[in-house]
């Protein structure tokens, strides 16, 4: 009996810490629409991690450079990360994408968003070239609000987490 019920607990603690520890991926992208030249990118911000925290890396496009950024970086404890996760998850999953991917930038914003787990995926583009055709889906105001909240939670976490590193 006693063997058993280690065995049990030993199960338990296991299958809890394998589910807690579930990894993630959030990236944002500024500047994801091209034309005759490609897309200059504006600013990145990527963040990686799993339930006991996260690493966030900002990098921001330096006046007058098209390929020299500032970058910052620091970590985020769990309790700041947990909430955003949970929302990204519930509300992309709402949200449409654009058909076929990459055709159009449906939300106007100039902004690839994406959210990665590991039973979860979901990113947003945009024409990167001359390449531009519509989308067969749209995004409705109501759901352009929703990916605009989603962005500017990210862009604030970035901007508030992340250290700048010294030249």
């Amino acid at each position: 009996m006693y063997k058993t019920t280690l065995v049990i607990l030993f199960c338990l603690f296991f299958i809890h810490n394998t589910f807690a520890a579930m990894s993630f991926k959030v990236f944002l992208r500024e500047g994801i629409v091209g034309g005759f030249a490609g897309p200059t990118i504006k600013q990145v911000v990527e963040i990686n991690g799993d339930s006991n925290g996260a690493v966030v890396a900002h990098s921001t496009l330096k006046p007058g450079s098209k390929f020299d950024y500032n970058q910052a970086s620091g970590d985020v404890s769990p309790q700041e990360i947990h909430t955003l996760m949970s929302d990204l998850h519930s509300q992309l999953s709402q949200l449409p994408l654009e058909k076929p991917m990459g055709s159009d930038d449906i939300y106007g914003r100039d902004i690839s968003l994406g959210f990665f787990t590991d039973d979860f995926q979901w990113q947003n583009g945009g024409p990167e070239g001359c390449n531009r055709s519509p989308s067969e889906t749209k995004a409705t105001d109501q759901q352009k609000a929703v990916f605009n909240e989603l962005v500017e939670r990210v862009l604030s976490l970035g901007q508030k987490f992340a250290i700048k590193k010294q030249d």
